[in-house]
């Protein structure tokens, strides 16, 4: 009975040594977690064509323009679009790969007290003019949850 319970430990500890060790194997599916500098999550899509997932970051006051519509001067967003990948642990679906682009707006007011947009590309390229990109960046909506 004493050698059964010493097998059964020396068993478990076994496996959970075996199950704690670290694997450095990486097939390229590692999960990139971007750091946002403490801007809020407004929204995020995917586009299957382009194979590419987007999260759309902002301030305070960008995510109330989200929210309302109503552009104010001080906004800021920071859209960060990723290549797809693979998620090894749900067949079929996909999570963030490499970052491909950043792109920023800052919003501010004119002489005249008109909002205006100032536009950057951080990291990568992409496709469409400054105005275009402005556009369609501040267009989003932000998420709403119950």
């Amino acid at each position: 009975m004493i050698r059964m319970k010493i097998f059964a430990m020396v068993l478990c500890v076994i496996a959970g040594s075996y199950g704690c060790a670290n694997n450095s194997y990486n097939d390229g599916r590692k999960r990139i977690v971007y750091n946002a500098h403490g801007l809020k999550v407004i929204t995020s899509f995917s586009d299957r064509k382009q194979q590419t997932i987007s999260l759309l970051y902002g301030n305070a006051l960008a995510l109330q323009s989200a929210k309302t519509g109503i552009q104010d001067k001080g906004e800021l967003f920071e859209l960060v679009t990723f290549k797809q990948a693979d998620n090894k642990y749900w067949y079929g679906s996909y999570i963030n790969g490499a970052v491909q682009s950043i792109e920023l707006i800052t919003s501010y007011a004119t002489d005249k007290n008109v909002i205006a947009f100032k536009y950057k590309i951080l990291q990568g390229q992409v496709p469409g003019d400054a105005d275009a990109r402005i556009k369609s960046i501040i267009s989003h909506r932000a998420l709403l949850f119950p």
